[in-house]
């Protein structure tokens, strides 16, 4: 199945990809909060690698 972190980084591309359609269209507030949204998953998802990464290198 898939991994947590590859559904982090998708979840966080669709995010900011619904930030950049909402800001387009002038609603700003939610095209706010889609782009803290990506921002978390995506940070999750660079959090994820690194403690794999460590854990990989133990």
């Amino acid at each position: 199945m898939f991994n947590s972190k590859i559904i982090d980084l998708v979840i966080g591309v669709v995010m900011a990809y619904f930030a950049y359609d909402r800001i387009a269209t002038g609603n700003t507030g939610m095209g706010i909060f889609f782009v803290v949204l990506a921002t978390l998953n995506l940070l999750s998802f660079f959090m994820k690698l690194r403690t794999d990464k460590d854990v990989q290198q133990k």
